[in-house]
C-alpha cells in the first residue's frame, strides 16, 4: 500500500453553526456538503468534516500550513479574538524548519497553524 495524502479529518463539533463561521472567517475556507450528509470545509485536496455531537468530550489536535508570516498570521488571530494557547515557536520538522502557533477553535479543538520557512 502507498498512502499519499489524507482525505478528510472529522472534527467533532457541538454548535455546527459557530464551528462554520469560526472556520469559514477564520481561515477564509469554503465550506460545502460533504456527501456523508456533514457540513465540511475545503482545503482543496482534503477536506475537515464537521461532525456534529451533543457535546465534545474528546477534542481532536491537527495542524495546518499557511503561507502567511508568523506575524500576519498572529496578527489575524487576534483581530478575530482567537483564543492563542501556544505562541509562535521556532522548531524543527523531519525536513525543514517551521514556526508554529497554537489556538482553539470553539469546542476546544487544538489547531496547530504553521509557516514552513
Amino acid at each position: 500500500m502507498n498512502i499519499r495524502e489524507i482525505e478528510y479529518i472529522t472534527i467533532p463539533v457541538s454548535n455546527l453553526e459557530v464551528s462554520l463561521r469560526f472556520y469559514h472567517e477564520v481561515f477564509d475556507l469554503r465550506i460545502v456538503d460533504l456527501p456523508n450528509g456533514d457540513k465540511g470545509a475545503d482545503l482543496r485536496k482534503m477536506f475537515l468534516d464537521f461532525h456534529l455531537e451533543d457535546r465534545v468530550d474528546h477534542p481532536i489536535s491537527f495542524g495546518l500550513i499557511a503561507k502567511d508570516s508568523m506575524a500576519a498570521i498572529k496578527a489575524h488571530l487576534i483581530n478575530y479574538f482567537v483564543d492563542i494557547v501556544d505562541e509562535p515557536t521556532t522548531k524543527t520538522e523531519v525536513r525543514r524548519k517551521v514556526n508554529s502557533i497554537t489556538i482553539l477553535d470553539p469546542d476546544q479543538n487544538r489547531i496547530e497553524v504553521n509557516e514552513f520557512r
